[in-house]
């Protein structure tokens, strides 16, 4: 049987001189500690890596990290990739302060599997060894270490090592494999180049897989070129995985345009940001405050930056309590939401000096917006997101939920950071139970943006209705307009827009009118063609109306209607102008153009052009005329049409350009053939 790669990372934690670089040389034959200096002081300084064989010929990847407090920031950038811990406390020293610190780190980047090696039991009696494991259980005791088997063994002489090798195994076997779906992202743990090959990039994808001949980008930055060359674990490969301790030969990139904390990825969707959100835990352990905008390190992946807590809920934040927040970084990131990161700093109050870790959390948004504090939207859309994160299905709704505005099947992907093969298969899913609806340009919208719509436009046909209950119905324009005006559910946004508000998003400028669901036309079609399906809105011609509507007139104004109705009945293909009609009956100006308008909307009256006005049958009798010039020559003229008419150009030319609108004829040149309607009288 061939070797079999498990995309499972191990990692060691605990505190300086507690033997774990030892411990990883024992299982895996490799020192990791290859820095010069690091061989001099007998200190690990930076990360190393190496690959570990258990039983039934099966790989996995370690990161030793150091355990100095000078190299905090290096052990939470060897952490980010690690799924099991080999958490190791020495037995002469028993639990140190790094002990609790690596300890606390773990927990914030949500570790769920490790056990404990208890090391150099060789240089102490079995009291000792019972009271430091003693120790150790009440370390753990509340976290996620909690159930861990503690190992005792040596280094040295080897005493114990089987059994710590088993229960090593055991663990491995209780952790599931890192799943390899979505784009492919890694952070930089080292880069360098060697001669003949070019640039070389170390790392552990978070997510996807890199394959030779991909091309990847860094981010920050403009570099990138195709993959060359694999290794992972050391050796050739044609595929890396999420997990999986992966070198990747870039030939193309030039080598000081990447570092670590920089993210290789295949995508343009992980863009650096400066600002992003999350959910910000407290250690219960921390003495003083955190106050609002504090300065702190902050470590995510494999960077490690300073950065401001802006505080979206409260003004502090005190120990063991958990809040949404802003992250506002000093230099840019590559950050994606789902990331763990970790918060370092000297609180006021706190009775101690130096950095130490207080706290940390998951990335739930990458706004780039400077959000305003207590706005319970924003709670309330980061405590969604936080409830779907880990689920690719319910996170993809979520995005679109958020968006409101429809979303192509490309840019949905790109805003959930995931490949369009891998939505496809959801929005299927989404689409049978009603949550995705698909407007006639093939964009998806989620159900509770029409929903929001559909009762505001319901609300505005209703207030139309009682403030002009003279009209027949409203032009969609009017109906929308009307909804804004009228405001409604904000909808699920970090920051809901306002009329007129232009938002900054990623660098684009995006003007917002009112509720975003009520800003884009597709879904107002959509909205509409429901309503009208549904039977709750009703067409009249152009218009719209709530269904069995009845237009409220006086007796007096539907004599009025009715004398002009029949004015430009008579007048037939020379109709005159409202304010000539008003003279003619010796009527008010104001009083005709308003049952003009009334006519128009019942349709008995036709705009065929800017102030003119025909009666619907003398419009049937211009389709009549024209009817009849195709059946004689196929075409005519404007000058055969006036004459068929017997009227003046001033009459028959908007005739003609109201005939060539609704598609009765069409123009070509001097001449107008039949257009779909007339061929369709045509026979």
């Amino acid at each position: 049987m061939g070797t079999i790669r498990k995309n499972i990372m191990l990692g060691t934690a605990g505190h300086v001189d507690h033997g774990k670089t030892a411990l990883v040389k024992l299982l895996t034959g490799c020192d990791t500690d290859t820095l010069a200096e690091e061989r001099a002081r007998g200190l690990t300084i930076d990360l190393g890596f190496a690959p570990c064989r258990l039983p039934g010929d099966r790989v996995v990847g370690i990161v030793d990290v150091p355990g100095h407090v000078d190299f905090i920031r290096h052990m939470v950038a060897g952490a980010h990739g690690i799924d099991v811990v080999m958490f190791v406390v020495a037995a002469d020293d028993g639990v140190m302060p790094q002990s609790r610190e690596h300890l606390d780190i773990l927990t914030l980047m949500g570790l769920r599997h490790g056990l404990v090696a208890l090391t150099k039991i060789d240089l102490v009696d079995s009291g000792r060894r019972e009271e430091v494991v003693a120790d150790v259980r009440r370390l753990l005791a509340g976290t996620f270490l909690e159930s861990a088997l503690i190992c005792p063994m040596s280094n040295m002489t080897g005493e114990g090592f089987d059994q710590f090798f088993d229960a090593l195994d055991g663990a491995v076997d209780l952790c599931e494999e890192r799943r390899c779906s979505g784009l492919f992202r890694a952070w930089v743990a080292d880069a360098f180049t060697i001669r003949g090959f070019g640039t070389v990039v170390t790392a552990i994808p978070s997510s996807g897989r890199v394959r030779v001949g991909d091309r990847l980008r860094v981010a920050p930055g403009s570099g990138g070129g195709h993959v060359r060359r694999l290794e992972v674990y050391g050796e050739d490969a044609l595929e890396g995985r999420a997990g999986e301790c992966v070198a990747v030969n870039l030939p193309e990139l030039e080598h000081g345009a990447v570092k670590r904390g920089m993210v290789v990825t295949e995508s343009d969707a992980v863009a650096p940001v400066n600002m992003v959100e999350g959910e910000l835990r407290l250690l219960a352990t921390v003495t003083g405050q955190l106050k609002d905008y504090t300065p702190v390190h902050l470590h995510v992946g494999t960077a490690s930056v300073l950065a401001h807590v802006a505080l979206l809920e409260s003004d502090e934040l005190r120990a063991g309590q958990s809040r949404m927040v802003q992250l506002r970084l000093c230099e840019p990131l590559a950050i994606v939401p789902g990331e763990r990161f970790v918060i370092r700093c000297s609180l006021p109050g706190a009775g101690g000096c130096g950095l130490a870790t207080i706290g940390g959390g998951r990335i739930l948004g990458v706004s780039n917006l400077r959000l305003r504090r207590r706005r319970p939207w924003t709670i309330e859309t980061l405590r969604a997101r936080r409830d779907a994160i880990d689920d690719s299905r319910r996170w993809s709704e979520q995005v679109l939920r958020e968006n409101a505005r429809p979303l192509s099947v490309a840019d949905w992907a790109g805003l959930s950071f995931r490949k369009e093969a891998e939505l496809r298969a959801d929005i299927d899913a989404l689409g049978q139970d009603n949550i995705v609806l698909q407007t006639a340009g093939g964009a998806f919208v989620h159900a509770e943006c029409v929903r929001q719509a559909r009762v505001q436009l319901l609300a505005a046909v209703e207030a139309m209705h009682a403030a002009q209950p003279r009209r027949v119905g409203f032009e969609a324009a009017e109906l929308v307009e009307m909804a804004r005006t009228l405001g409604g559910e904000p909808g699920q946004q970090l920051v809901p827009p306002r009329p007129g508000e232009v938002q900054t998003i990623r660098g684009q400028r995006r003007a917002v009118a009112g509720n975003c669901s009520l800003s884009e036309d597709s879904v107002i079609e959509l909205v509409l063609e429901n309503l009208v399906k549904t039977e709750q809105l009703e067409r009249r011609g152009a218009l719209l109306a709530k269904t069995g509507w009845q237009v409220q007139l006086s007796p007096e104004e539907e004599a009025i209607a009715e004398r002009v109705a029949s004015a430009f009945k008579r007048s037939a293909l020379t109709p005159p102008r409202p304010e000539e009609l008003a003279r003619t009956l010796g009527l008010a100006d104001k009083r005709v153009a308003s049952a003009a308008k009334l006519l128009t909307e019942r349709e008995v009256l036709v705009r065929v052009g800017p102030g003119m006005l025909f009666h619907r049958d003398a419009v049937a009798t211009a389709q009549d005329v024209a009817v009849r010039l195709f059946e004689r020559a196929g075409s005519f003229s404007t000058m055969e049409f006036r004459d068929a008419l017997g009227v003046s150009r001033k009459h028959a030319v908007p005739l003609l350009d109201y005939l060539d609108a609704t598609r009765f004829t069409v123009r070509s040149g001097n001449l107008r053939t039949p257009g779909v309607v007339a061929r369709g009288r045509l026979g």
